[in-house]
């Protein structure tokens, strides 16, 4: 009887070590009808949590519920979520990367981020994080109503929407009239009531705003892209068994950006047919007309780049070899 007792008070114990249960919390800032919110962002919580037979569940926290657009990887750093999907943070390589005409596509900036992230640029700026993927969405470019813009020229006397001071730089950079205070989903009206004559944007916009039917061209000038990441609690990875730590890894890398990178140049495609379904006109500028872009866009680059020599060695040097490696791996 004794045996029996300590047998059934052992079997009583509650399970430790690799069956012991996590549960993660994933800040992001989209809408939950986003598309990236909406499909891969949860079929890659449903492949965590099914490898890891459920012993890791990740709660996904949608639109700046949990950490808003410019503290998410610094929330997720400090521990105030576990996971996140948002801006990667500002480091100096990224700045460069998202300077105008580097990426031409959301694959294309993503490989070029991952060769950075793999050769060690962005070490200091992301300690603290384990980087999921480290990416950029598609490139921006300009959108007009009532007015062809073919170069820099037509820009003249545009009011052209900018959602940041660096976007306004750029646009007055380029000839426009760079008009603030209005968010994303306050352009369709801006653009009805006649605020504003254009903005940038990727394609994608035609589609999450409907901006295609408020717009009549679309000059596919890619001007910028912006680096975005998904990234882990480094604290938080490690609390975990090594069988789980090796789950989230194994969905850790070039691969699992490269799909991210994917779905948000599929998008880009619907939103393009969405401006053609429209009946508007996509203009695709001539090579002498590319060059004009260059030229004008030359002073703000210029700028940027004096502004990053506080944080790089030689931030010149830094764009010839990110513009090498943007070269070599374009498609």
């Amino acid at each position: 009887m004794h045996r029996c007792a300590l047998l059934l008070a052992m079997l009583a114990l509650p399970l430790t070590g690799s069956a012991k249960e996590f549960e993660w919390r994933l800040a992001h800032y989209l809408p939950e009808d986003h598309f990236f919110a909406a499909e891969w962002l949860p079929q890659w919580v449903a492949a965590i949590e099914s490898e890891s037979q459920g012993r890791l569940r990740i709660v996904i926290h949608p639109n700046n519920t949990l950490l808003r657009l410019g503290d998410i990887a610094p929330g997720v750093r400090d521990g105030l979520a576990e996971v996140g999907f948002g801006p990667a943070p500002d480091a100096a390589a990224l700045s460069v990367l998202g300077l105008p005409f580097i990426a031409d596509s959301a694959g294309h900036g993503t490989r070029v981020a991952m060769r950075l992230l793999a050769d060690g640029d962005l070490d200091e700026d992301l300690a603290g994080l384990h980087v999921v993927l480290l990416q950029t969405n598609a490139p921006s470019l300009v959108h007009s109503r009532g007015k062809p813009i073919r170069g820099p020229a037509d820009m003249q006397g545009m009011r052209m929407r900018g959602a940041t001071p660096g976007i306004r730089a750029l646009l007055a950079a380029l000839g426009a009239t760079p008009i603030e205070g209005f968010l994303a989903p306050q352009v369709y009206g801006a653009l009805r009531d006649g605020h504003v004559d254009g903005t940038v944007f990727p394609y994608e916009a035609m589609g999450v705003f409907r901006l295609a039917e408020q717009l009549d061209y679309h000059t596919e000038v890619f001007l910028f892209v912006s680096a975005l990441g998904l990234f882990v609690s480094a604290d938080a990875l490690a609390a975990l068994p090594a069988d789980l730590q090796a789950v989230v890894r194994a969905h850790s890398g070039a691969k699992t950006a490269l799909s991210a990178a994917r779905a948000w140049d599929d998008e880009e495609s619907r939103g393009r047919a969405l401006a053609v379904a429209q009946g508007n006109t996509l203009i695709q500028p001539t090579s002498d007309e590319r060059a004009a872009w260059r030229s004008a866009a030359g002073r703000y680059t210029d700028e940027r780049l004096a502004a990053l020599a506080s944080r790089t060695d030689d931030p010149q040097r830094l764009l010839a070899r990110i513009e090498a490696l943007a070269s070599a791996m374009r498609e």
